[in-house]
């Protein structure tokens, strides 16, 4: 059987792996950077000719 050190130095080594799990999860599921809009009305009126859409949106 281990002693009482040792097991307590393992329970902490584990609290400290585990620590932020889920967050770290998330994150990694979901991204870290907001969804922001990309072509905006206002984007479109300020942008020369050349770089609007060839759809005409």
């Amino acid at each position: 059987m281990a002693s009482n050190t040792k097991q307590t130095k393992f329970r902490r080594q584990l609290r400290r792996a585990k620590m932020g799990k889920d967050r770290k999860a998330a994150l990694n599921a979901n991204g870290t950077t907001p969804v922001f809009p990309v072509h905006t009305p206002e984007a479109h009126a300020n942008a020369p000719k050349e770089q609007l859409p060839a759809s005409g949106e």
